[in-house]
């Protein structure tokens, strides 16, 4: 898995898993998921994250028990 921020887009990816991607489904105003041809989700976009998630709550994104520092929103 990868996270990365764009801080110019204001836009949050988590890359679940490589693959080519099939289909792009938009599942909320601005919030995107990728799948491949058996439907399998390869990553998800946030665009405006930060409205989104909250700027409090931004600097760390946690995934299970695992939390990343997001540097490049500072």
């Amino acid at each position: 898995m990868k996270i990365t921020y764009d801080k110019r887009a204001d836009a949050l990816n988590v890359t679940l898993r490589s693959g080519k991607v099939a289909k792009t489904l938009e599942v909320a105003p601005e919030i995107y998921v990728d799948v491949d041809k058996s439907g399998n989700t390869l990553s998800l976009e946030i665009i405006g994250a930060s409205e989104k998630i909250g700027k409090k709550n931004f600097g760390t994104v946690t995934v299970g028990k695992k939390s990343l520092p997001l540097p490049a929103f500072a």
